[in-house]
Formats: C-alpha cells, sequence, structure tokens
C-alpha cells in the first residue's frame, strides 16, 4: 500500500507541474510593450505669437524628452505632416523651419501633408531631401526621383513594428496641373493592397498605419480620407495615426479592430499610443490611447529653441515691420465676399492691380480685420496666412456667368469666393448666372476679359469642377503669375496713405 501511494504522489505533481508550467507560459517574458508618440498638423507654431493656445514644438520637444527618458528603449516618434505652412517662421524659409524640428528631435518617421506642397513640388523635394532619412509616404513621390520608402520595420523592447506611410492622395485637386504633372500620386488603398503581402512577410508584432488622412463619421462625398474603408478592408492594421482635418480624437476602435487616434493641430496635444504585443504569437494584445496636453507650465527646449533661433529672429523682425501706407479706418473680415466683405474687397483690389485683370473672384483667407492706421507684417501674414499664388485666365461672359454661379451654390462654404469688378443676376438655386455688366466699359470685342483668382480654388478643391473645366481649356490661357497674394496686397496698400474700402465699384 505504501509504495502504491509514493508512486500516486509523484504522479500528481508531475501533472501539476505540467499544468502550471502551461498556465504561466504567455506569462513569461512574451508580453512587451511599445510606445508611440505623434504629432501632426502643427503648422509651424513654435511661440506664443503663433497661436492662442499653448502647445508649441518648443514644449512638445520636452514631453518627448521626458517620455524618452521615461520609456527607455521602448518609443517611435512619428509626424503625420502639414508642418511647412502656418507661421511666419514657415513662410520666411518656405517651409524648412516646421522641417527642422524633424530633424533635431529625431523624430523615426514622417509623412508629408499637403500643405507641405504650397510652395511647389520643386520646394518640396528639397524639404523631403532634408529629412530623407525619416520620410515614409508610399503613394506619393516626384516623378525622376527615387519613390519614398512605403514602410519600415522599427524593433524595439525586443517588439518589431511595421510602420507604413501614406498621404493624402487629392493633390490633383490642390495644385495646378503644371505642378500636378511632376508627381506619381495613388490612392492609399491601392499602396496598402500592394505592399502589406511584403509586410506580412517579415513577420511584423504590430503594423501602424500612419497617414495624413483622417476618418468621418459619414462618408467623405470627394474622397480625400480613406480611412473608414481602409480601417473596413484592412483589419491587419493595428493603430492608425490620422492627421488632415484637425479633429482632436484621443483613440476609437475602427472596423473590427484597428485603433485609430489623432491630436488634432497645433501641438496642443501630443499623442501618446502604448501597444502591448505576444512577440511569439505576433500579435498585439492591447491597445491603450491616450492625450498629453501641452500646457503652458511645460518648459520650451532649449536645444531646439537654439536651431530654430535664425528662423525665429527673422520672424519677430518680420512681425514688427511697418509696411508703407496706412487705413484710415479699420478693415473688417465680416460679410459675404463680393457683397459686404471688406477684406475680400481689399484682396480682390490688390489682385487686380497686380495682374491688370478685369474681374476677381475671391472670398477672405481667414477673420483678421486690419487696424486703422500702419499695418505690421504680423496684420499682413494673418490675413493672408496661406502661400497662395496668383492666377489669371481670360474667360468668355458664358464661362464667367458658369463660374460666378457655381461659386453661388457653394456660398455658405469657407472657399466661397465673390465676384469683383462685374455685376452678376445669380438664378434661382444659383443654377445659372447672367454678367450684366462690367464695372469698367464694355465687354471686349475679342469676347474675353482677364479673370484673377487664387492658385488653391482655381485649381478647384473637388468643389469646384466648373471653374476647373473652364480653366483647363487652352483657349483661357490660364497662367499662375508667380505673383503670391500676400505681397500683391502688400504692394497695393503701401501705395496708399489713409485708405478707405468700401465695397463694391
Amino acid at each position: 500500500m505504501g509504495g502504491f501511494g509514493y508512486v500516486n504522489y509523484l504522479e500528481f505533481w508531475k501533472v501539476c507541474g505540467f499544468l502550471l508550467c502551461l498556465l504561466t507560459c504567455p506569462l513569461l517574458a512574451e508580453l512587451r510593450d511599445v510606445v508611440i508618440m505623434q504629432t501632426t498638423d502643427m503648422h509651424g507654431v513654435f511661440e506664443e505669437e503663433d497661436s492662442p493656445q499653448p502647445g508649441s514644438w518648443l514644449r512638445i520637444a520636452t514631453m518627448v524628452k521626458r517620455i524618452r527618458q521615461r520609456e527607455e528603449g521602448k518609443c517611435i516618434l512619428v509626424d503625420c505632416g502639414d508642418n511647412a505652412q502656418g507661421t511666419l517662421a514657415t513662410a520666411l524659409s518656405r517651409g524648412m523651419a516646421g522641417i527642422l524640428p524633424l530633424k533635431t528631435m529625431n523624430y523615426d518617421v514622417w509623412v508629408p501633408g499637403n500643405h507641405e506642397l504650397d510652395y511647389g513640388v520643386e520646394r518640396f523635394g528639397e524639404l523631403t531631401d532634408a529629412v530623407n532619412d525619416i520620410v515614409l509616404c508610399g503613394n506619393l513621390y516626384i516623378k525622376g526621383k527615387e519613390p519614398f520608402p512605403a514602410w519600415r520595420m522599427f524593433e524595439r523592447n525586443g517588439v518589431k513594428v511595421a510602420v507604413i506611410g501614406v498621404s493624402a492622395s487629392y493633390a490633383k485637386n490642390w495644385l495646378l496641373a503644371e505642378e500636378y504633372d511632376k508627381l506619381h500620386v495613388e490612392k492609399a488603398f491601392q499602396t496598402l493592397e500592394r505592399i502589406l503581402p511584403q509586410v506580412h512577410q517579415a513577420k511584423p508584432d504590430a503594423i501602424v498605419l500612419a497617414a495624413h488622412q483622417a476618418w468621418f463619421e459619414g462618408s467623405d462625398t470627394r474622397g480625400v480620407n480613406e480611412i473608414s474603408t481602409i480601417a473596413k478592408c484592412f483589419p491587419e492594421i493595428d493603430v492608425i495615426l490620422g492627421a488632415h482635418s484637425h479633429r482632436l480624437l484621443s483613440g476609437q476602435r475602427l472596423g473590427r479592430r484597428s485603433w485609430y487616434m489623432q491630436p488634432g493641430c497645433h501641438g496642443e496635444y501630443l499623442g501618446v499610443v502604448r501597444v502591448t504585443v505576444d512577440t511569439e504569437r505576433h500579435a498585439v494584445v492591447s491597445v491603450e490611447g491616450a492625450m498629453q496636453a501641452v500646457k503652458v507650465d511645460v518648459a520650451e527646449d532649449e536645444e531646439l529653441r537654439d536651431a530654430l533661433s535664425d528662423y525665429l529672429t527673422a520672424a519677430k523682425a518680420e512681425r514688427n515691420r511697418l509696411i508703407k501706407g496706412s487705413l484710415a479706418r479699420p478693415v473688417k473680415s465680416y460679410g459675404r465676399p463680393g457683397v459686404s466683405c471688406e477684406t475680400s474687397e481689399l484682396i480682390c483690389r490688390a489682385l487686380a492691380e497686380a495682374t491688370g485683370a478685369t474681374v476677381v473672384l475671391h472670398g477672405r483667407l481667414s477673420k483678421k480685420d486690419l487696424p486703422a492706421g500702419h499695418v505690421t507684417g504680423q496684420d499682413l501674414f494673418e490675413l493672408v496666412p496661406y502661400e497662395n499664388s496668383i492666377v489669371t485666365a481670360d474667360v468668355t461672359r458664358e464661362e464667367l456667368a458658369a463660374i460666378v454661379a457655381e461659386q453661388s451654390r457653394h456660398k455658405t462654404h469657407y472657399s466661397y469666393c465673390g465676384l469683383w469688378g462685374a455685376d452678376a443676376k445669380i438664378g434661382k438655386s444659383a443654377e445659372t448666372a447672367v454678367i450684366t455688366a462690367l464695372w469698367k466699359g464694355e465687354w471686349p470685342a475679342n469676347g474675353r476679359v482677364k479673370l484673377a483668382l487664387n492658385n488653391h480654388t482655381a485649381a478647384g478643391s473637388g468643389r469646384f469642377t466648373v471653374l476647373r473645366s473652364i480653366l483647363d481649356k487652352p483657349e483661357c490661357h490660364t497662367t499662375d503669375t508667380k505673383i503670391m497674394t500676400r505681397d500683391a496686397v502688400e504692394a497695393y496698400l503701401a501705395k496708399r496713405e489713409n485708405l478707405v474700402i468700401s465695397v463694391g465699384r
């Protein structure tokens, strides 16, 4: 009896040991964390003068250093674009000031946004060349140059993370044909279909998509943003880092399992995602996302300030520069362009004078009111915050009427442009319009007048398809004058003392 009991006792503990091993194996070193930090749509915000909010590159740089120190060996730092435009520092440097933080802060990934193209495709190439070792963008590149890498594998804390980069594929509707033709662009969906087999073959533990695109609750009728479709069709993507729309989304599930995050704009928040993976199964166990607010009590990073010093000094000088000429009374931004908006009236006058155009199509570009007296460089930049050039085209009366009618159908949208230099009668529901008179003289004998507008409006933006189809006609002789809208407004103001802006003839 004793011997029999002793044998059973040994067998019992063998079974227990085996079961204990099965239970504890997944807990013994297979679960590891990586921390992904994200910025996006910074738009060159460096100092308090650049934004009413406390967020800035300089404060985010401090926060990134703290997290890297705390999570040593675990971090991947990603930016999803639109850094090259938005402040005086970026305008004066033609975008380079917005690229410098990517180098100084040792970003791992940068996905260019649409505003990186604001200075033209050639300058876009120079900006991406400055940080070519971190650019990821599988669906857009400059023809004649080496395509950007579509994805890259990172190993952090024993975890293999594949990061894929895609930008907005809507450049055709944001650029004039002569610029767009210099690019190769495809839909992000097509890029993912093409490269995901390569990614899977490399056996990553986690897959991250960094996109200069946004998620919306409803359908995107223009097809600018593909995130909803991507999340639905590619559930193997664990994390999607979004951008472009300036929305703040701290994290939510999309599709069957993808985690989406978008940290707003202008450096108000730093996005932080902690991904826990089972490295044996190459599977994500959990994803936790959070937004870290960039508060005014966060110290500015001196290393980044030193690197930016020349750009910040130039911006300060421009901010305080007085433009010759003066305004007898303030120029207000409220009202409807072409009807009651003084700032659009000022811009239209400036574009007409700079190009010799008979008619101008333009709206307001901001909510900035110009003060009475002398205008500063800061005032002018806030009035015209975009890097727009002036486009001219020779249009017939009927073509101009069709353009005006289309604009009227979008009169509640921020991109709506009013007509200057001619009177128009708009039909019911803005389906048709009639040009009744020019403000100066009769309609020319050749049947065409010179129209001026900015290059972004001329590109159509996907809203103004009638306008784009007319400007694409060879007989319109559509031309990018390369005269910048901001420069034209400054030249107009500088020639006039005690200027009074009133709307209309």
